[in-house]
């Protein structure tokens, strides 16, 4: 009797080859990837698991067109999670990939990642964009130790998906109670405020603050608005907050801010009496030491800012707190990519000097 041994050698063959096929595709499709929108998320209000927008679209219903543009833009948004995972990776969709002169294309579209190391938090890597879809490995071969990690969504553009990958046998989940921030600090402005030069979107100093100081910042800064409209004290007010900073001198004219100012601030206080409100003056200009005409109207806005603090104590105001150009950002001319926006050195002195003040309130 002959026994017909080849065919089963040659199926023997063929289930050792789809094995090995099947553990290479496995070593290919290396991460696990969970939705950003099951984790714990800092820097929008309200708070909701359907977009990555500052303010959601109730909040924007009396706000100028441009700002409710600019609001959906997630500056400031940023993803808390722990994960024991040796590697992490992202996959992210942004509505537009936009490419803006004074910023860099991972502030502008990219992701970066801050781990905690013990003591504070630490910049681990950047998720680099490429296109209105990608994907990218941010950091491998860490030691594998259950670690808080905070991942910083674009500050010029409105991701619509952000997923986050971990090795296969790995955990992820939502932050510890104890890293999510229990007090709130609403900052109005403009482009400054959001973050425009910034290098990476970690780097605005509406987030470095909250990582100093353990806070939950809300960026409301608006590139080309924050000009004090009435409107926008109404939009400020319905965040509850533990201290509201008023950043808005740079872009309203020296007329407009004689105006606006002092109504906006009682219209604030009205809302939320008992809230402090820190109000800052424009920072230097680098231009105004060249161009005198920039230099009377820059000096001009800064006279009408501090002109309606001066009335609001005068009316007894309290818990008003002022900050002036000279504290800000430096002497030495060096703080900003265009004379106006800061770099990243701009920004860490514009946050270590308003987080002074806001230990004293906090």
């Amino acid at each position: 009797m002959k026994i017909q041994i080849y065919p089963i050698l040659i199926l023997f063959s063929l289930a050792a080859v789809s094995s090995v096929s099947a553990q290479k595709k496995a070593a290919k499709a290396a991460y696990i990837y969970t939705d950003a929108q099951t984790l714990t998320k800092n820097g929008q209000w309200p708070l909701n698991t359907s977009d990555y927008q500052r303010v959601d679209s109730t909040g924007r219903v009396p706000l100028p067109a441009t700002v409710q543009a600019l609001a959906h833009w997630s500056s400031g948004i940023n993803i808390m999670f722990q994960t024991d995972s040796k590697s992490i990776a992202v996959k992210w969709k942004i509505a537009k990939y936009r490419t803006i002169p004074t910023m860099t294309a991972v502030s502008s579209c990219g992701l970066d990642l801050y781990g905690w190391n013990g003591t504070y938090w630490q910049y681990v890597g950047i998720g680099i964009p490429r296109s209105e879809v990608n994907t990218d490995v941010i950091v491998k071969a860490m030691a594998g130790k259950m670690t808080h990690y905070r991942l910083y969504l674009p500050i010029g553009s409105e991701p619509t998906q952000v997923e986050i990958g971990i090795d296969p046998l790995a955990t992820i989940k939502p932050a510890d109670a104890r890293f999510v921030p229990k007090k709130r600090v609403v900052i109005y402005g403009s482009s400054i405020t959001q973050g425009t030069a910034a290098s990476r979107p970690g780097m605005t100093y509406t987030s470095i603050l909250s990582r100093r100081l353990g806070v939950e910042t809300i960026n409301l800064g608006f590139n080309g608005s924050g000009k004090i409209e009435i409107e926008l004290a109404e939009a400020v007010a319905r965040i509850p907050a533990d201290v509201y900073v008023l950043d808005c001198v740079p872009n309203p004219s020296p007329q407009e801010i004689k105006e606006r100012t002092y109504p906006f601030v009682k219209k604030l206080r009205t809302l939320r009496p008992n809230t402090p409100i820190v109000m800052i003056e424009s920072i230097t200009r680098e231009r105004t030491f060249w161009d005198l005409e920039s230099q009377a109207k820059v000096k001009q806005q800064n006279v009408e800012f501090k002109t309606a603090y001066k009335k609001l104590l005068k009316d007894g105001e309290k818990q008003l707190y002022y900050l002036s150009t000279e504290t800000l950002n430096g002497d030495d001319h060096e703080s900003s990519v265009d004379g106006t926006h800061l770099t990243d050195l701009g920004f860490m002195r514009l946050a270590e000097t308003v987080a002074k003040t806001l230990k004293t309130i906090l």
